[in-house]
């Protein structure tokens, strides 16, 4: 699997890309060999999955994803690939974004925090809602051009499925369009869908009553969706400073806000969710390294005139050393400089 420098830039939740990946190798359009070519991160991620640790904050290159609907694509074999993908609910691989709105009220509210909140899922994915006469419209587009059509089923199949289980109506679109040409077999998509499923569209989108879209979610938990929300919200917001500024900005940033924590490399691979290896290669394009930017860190903080006032043994916790011997060896370093 190979995969551009420039792709590795975008990243989507983890989820995604382990969920689709383990998919296609029970389908057999994928085998074992192309996981272990998909890198270190993916592979560490995949095993915690596997054995049930929550890795639902963590994010995965976007190219990988791509990678994989592409190769889906070319296994001709089935056509019909995204659609049963996307029917399928996993209630296994939900992330953070569908455990928020698995908690949400109505479908209607869902949909409004699923599209104001796809980033944490896939930012290249975007959903827009058009209402007139009583109907609802769900259009989405992907705004890379190397997914193929299929991962556009897969999300419409997606959206349908998802919102059939979270109100537990038989919920029937009144009309399904896609862009792609009418594939050769079109019995699923009817089984699906509905009677109504046109091809050769100028967008894909969903077309419901506004009755359907306004149906009850029926174990919705509001203690749950506030915890949820606003956990999001701040994987939103971190994601949004590592897309704006570079990784070594977003150590410094957290090293400022607390160095006695983030001073750990765990808790600051936790906190911008990215494995170990990862942080360690972005920091190194970067010209820098962990350890030295730690030492930077420390290096400012004892130029705080706050702290020259207090005893060694809280200097050194304020620091982030784990004992005072390392705390000693340090201020033995420095004063040789």
């Amino acid at each position: 699997m190979t995969v551009n420098s420039h792709e590795t830039k975008r990243n989507v939740s983890a989820i995604a890309v382990i969920d689709l990946a383990n998919e296609l190798v029970e389908r057999g359009i994928i085998n074992e060999t192309s996981l272990t070519e998909m890198g270190t991160d993916f592979l560490t991620l995949n095993e915690a999955w596997q054995n049930n640790q929550p890795i639902q904050e963590y994010r995965l290159p976007e190219a990988l994803l791509v990678s994989l609907w592409r190769q889906a694509d070319a296994h001709r074999t089935n056509s019909n690939i995204g659609l049963e993908i996307g029917s399928s609910v996993n209630f296994h691989a939900k992330g953070l974004l569908a455990n928020w709105l698995s908690q949400c009220n109505t479908l209607a509210e869902a949909f409004d925090v699923f599209s104001e909140n796809i980033s944490l899922l896939n930012l290249s994915e975007h959903w827009d809602k058009k209402e007139d006469d009583g109907q609802v419209k769900l259009v989405v587009r992907f705004s890379s051009s190397k997914y193929p059509s299929i991962a556009v089923d897969r999300s419409l199949a997606a959206m349908l499925a998802w919102s059939r289980s979270l109100s537990m109506e038989g919920i029937t679109p009144l009309a399904v369009t896609l862009q792609r040409p009418s594939p050769k077999l079109t019995a699923n998509y009817l089984a699906f869908f509905g009677d109504t499923v046109l091809f050769g569209q100028t967008e894909n989108g969903l077309c419901l009553s506004k009755s359907a879209f306004n149906q009850t979610i029926k174990q919705a938990n509001p203690y749950l969706k506030s915890i949820l929300s606003k956990q999001a919200m701040t994987l939103n917001a971190q994601l949004n400073k590592t897309n704006r500024g570079s990784v070594l900005e977003s150590v410094n940033n957290l090293l400022l806000e607390d160095l006695a924590q983030f001073c750990q490399i765990g808790s600051t691979c936790e906190k911008l969710h990215v494995s170990r290896s990862t942080l360690y290669r972005k920091l190194k394009t970067e010209g820098t390294n962990f350890t030295e930017l730690v030492k930077e860190a420390r290096l400012r903080k004892l130029k705080d005139n706050a702290l020259r006032q207090i005893n060694h043994v809280d200097l050194s916790e304020a620091l982030g050393f784990q004992d005072i011997g390392s705390y000693y060896r340090f201020i033995k370093s420095i004063s040789k400089l």
